[in-house]
């Protein structure tokens, strides 16, 4: 991914904590806190336990970064197109789906 002013501005932006990201966060760090246990529990104690739950609190940390980041809560986000189009359309259905989805992962070209 290129590194653009806008990107940037994503990076440094101070964290949303609206109640659905809390909670994605939240299930995110547990499931984490039980992998680690786990790693203690089963690992002898060592450089290699060390690491593995190091890398826990890893992926936790960029897991929370990229749902503050990226996240788009259900009230921030627009119509999708098949709503707006108000059709049964398979096809319709269809484009405005791959729409809606270019539309997630590129919000800045709106």
């Amino acid at each position: 991914m290129a590194i653009n002013p806008h990107e940037i501005k994503i990076r440094f932006a101070p964290p949303k904590t609206d109640a659905d990201r809390i909670a994605i966060k939240a299930r995110i760090s547990k499931a984490a806190e039980e992998l680690a246990l786990l790693v203690n529990e089963l690992v002898p104690g060592s450089r290699e336990e060390s690491q593995a739950i190091e890398a826990c609190e890893m992926a936790v940390t960029w897991a929370h970064a990229g749902i503050d980041r990226r996240y788009v809560a259900a009230h921030e986000r627009k119509p999708s197109m098949s709503v707006l189009l108000g059709t049964d359309d398979a096809e319709a259905a269809c484009l405005a789906a791959m729409a809606d989805a270019d539309i997630a992962a590129r919000p800045e070209r709106l």
